[in-house]
């Protein structure tokens, strides 16, 4: 099974006092490299889908690993515009869509994603047990997301979670098939604002 990863860079970082997250340094390695190195190696090709071509290019010059980009061509539509602008360049069925703020995706659990979602399923969505989605942790099949966000964008609907609704045959796993890999469910979290990232820094020094 070939297999895409898309890391979308294009947020504004409001919290993040209007700085580009995915440049913010964290225990001296960019945020974005943290992801790019978390899953490099499970997967044949790795997009990132940049606000646009300057940030773009100012990705793939600051980055170790080869990357293919893609540019957001939809504007009001947050996290979606990355999804449709990533996914039309994916050259695999199925993709992985993660955050550039998220430094510590766990490989065995994307691998857990990946190995369900080829069983036949459209999605594969971890939920909270207060039913809360991580849509950006997420494995899509590439055609069946594609079709129901370009159906969102007609209708002007930005919210992944109504793209998500729409799709026929979604497993959504609980949190919990994940908690056994890891434990604490750090391959979850992102980074939004300095205090996360000073607590994430803490983390990682108490780690060593």
């Amino acid at each position: 099974m070939q297999k895409t990863i898309l890391i979308l860079a294009g947020g504004q970082g409001r919290r993040f006092h209007s700085f580009d997250k995915c440049f913010a340094s964290l225990d001296n390695k960019l945020l974005i490299q943290h992801a790019i190195d978390n899953i490099s190696g499970l997967a044949d090709e790795i997009i990132v889908a940049a606000r646009d071509e300057q940030q773009g290019e100012q990705i793939r010059a600051r980055v170790s690993e080869e990357i293919n980009l893609a540019f957001d061509s939809l504007n009001g539509f947050g996290p979606l515009a990355g999804f449709l602008s990533g996914l039309e360049q994916a050259s695999f069925a199925f993709s992985l869509v993660i955050g550039c703020d998220m430094p510590f995706v766990n490989k065995s659990a994307v691998n857990l994603l990946f190995e369900i979602a080829s069983s036949g399923y459209d999605a594969v969505v971890p939920r909270w047990e207060n039913g809360m989605l991580e849509p950006l942790h997420a494995v899509y099949r590439r055609d069946s997301i594609l079709a129901a966000i370009r159906d969102a964008v007609k209708t002007g609907d930005g919210m992944i979670y109504h793209v998500i609704s729409q799709l026929k045959n979604v497993c959504f796993l609980p949190v919990n098939r994940i908690r056994v890999i890891d434990p604490n469910l750090k391959t979850f979290q992102n980074i939004n604002t300095p205090f996360e990232l000073k607590k994430s820094e803490k983390f990682l020094c108490s780690k060593r």
